[in-house]
């Protein structure tokens, strides 16, 4: 369970001893499917989470004309080597 919550393996422990690589392939592909849905029922749980924790905020919005305050991130960061 190092990896990405799976057990890491070589192509050599599939060798002539424990089957063949045709069959890690197999094995590989029929996970593929249920790796989907874990990740897609995760992504929707963490959705659900999402639309609750936001629910309740209010949004700002402007009208034409309004003046707002622009906050240029990468410009700000940026830094002159030179002095």
């Amino acid at each position: 369970m190092l990896v990405y919550g799976r057990e890491p393996t070589l192509v050599m422990d599939y060798g002539k001893h424990r089957g063949s690589i045709i069959e890690r392939l197999l094995e590989i592909t029929e996970k593929v499917l249920q790796l989907r849905e874990v990740a897609r029922r995760a992504i929707q749980k963490l959705q659900v989470e999402l639309d609750k924790k936001f629910e309740g905020m209010k949004t700002q919005e402007f009208q034409k004309g309004d003046l707002v305050w622009y906050f240029d991130k990468s410009a700000a960061m940026w830094h002159d080597t030179k002095f």
